[in-house]
């Protein structure tokens, strides 16, 4: 782990999370620990690719997904890795994620 990572640790900025549900199946599997960044230097650099941990825009859950495109003013659009649309909710169900409801970074 980097110094960087370290402080984050200690600080309370980079904490693990187990993953629950098949959403982003074959990338994260149910059960699989995961590290997640907080840090806000972290979350203004997001992009394409990366994955994030997000409050669910139709609940107080937390949810994981890709995030599959940037839209400066609707927010960040997100997809699951898992081609079977039964076993993933994502953008196509609530629409955009505001940047304010993104709470981290996966680090893979």
């Amino acid at each position: 782990m980097a110094f960087s990572n370290i402080k984050k640790f200690l600080t309370g900025k980079l904490r693990m999370i187990a993953i629950e549900g098949d959403s982003m199946s074959p990338t994260i599997k149910n059960g699989d620990l995961k590290w997640v960044d907080y840090s806000k230097n972290t979350l203004e650099i997001l992009k394409i690719g990366d994955i994030v941990l997000f409050k669910n825009p139709f609940g107080k859950n937390l949810i994981v997904k890709r995030i599959n495109n940037i839209d400066i003013e609707k927010g960040f659009w997100m997809k699951g890795d898992n081609k079977n649309i039964l076993e993933s909710t994502d953008s196509e169900t609530f629409g955009h994620v505001k940047s304010q409801n993104i709470k981290g970074k996966v680090l893979i």
